[in-house]
């Protein structure tokens, strides 16, 4: 008995080919992954600094809306790279206390030595000028610096962290 093989094309990919599409995949990651990283970081950084001014903003505004004292303070002591929170006194029961952490490895630091900051009921602050700072891990790169004004304005500008 005789067995005949069909013949005719047929279609897939050779193992050289797989490996040649594996090694391009592999560079592709290689170039990718820490842009990844490094746009990772900056966005944390950018939502750290915003979610500092949105407290600074709500604890000015509370102040005047509640027509009482309102505090932004760090969460622990005076470290504020481990969060920050607006406390509201004990006789405002409209309002729970807001913690707020900074988002990845984005750390503020005040540089007058602050350990909190005020608004009294006419939105002044009782710090007077407040400056942070605000960095993170990577070397070299822009970070932010937030100026707080006696009067409650907010300025935002570009750093350089070292």
């Amino acid at each position: 008995m005789k067995i005949e093989s069909k013949s005719g094309n047929q279609t897939g990919f050779t193992i050289i080919e797989l490996m040649i599409g594996i090694a391009v995949a592999g560079v592709l990651l290689a170039i990718a992954v820490p842009a990844f990283n490094s746009l990772q970081e900056r966005n944390a950084l950018r939502s750290t600094a915003a979610d500092f001014i949105t407290a600074v903003n709500t604890a000015r505004i509370q102040a005047i809306n509640l027509r009482t004292s309102v505090t932004l303070k760090p969460i622990s002591g005076n470290d504020w790279g481990a969060g920050w929170m607006i406390e509201y006194p004990a006789s405002v029961l409209t309002e729970d206390d807001q913690e707020f952490r900074p988002t990845g490895s984005s750390k503020i630091v005040s540089e007058s030595s602050l350990n909190k900051i005020e608004f009294r009921s006419n939105g002044l602050s009782s710090a007077g000028e407040a400056k942070f700072s605000l960095c993170d891990n990577r070397s070299g790169e822009e970070g932010r610096a937030i100026t707080v004004s006696p009067f409650g304005k907010v300025t935002n500008e570009v750093k350089s962290c070292s």
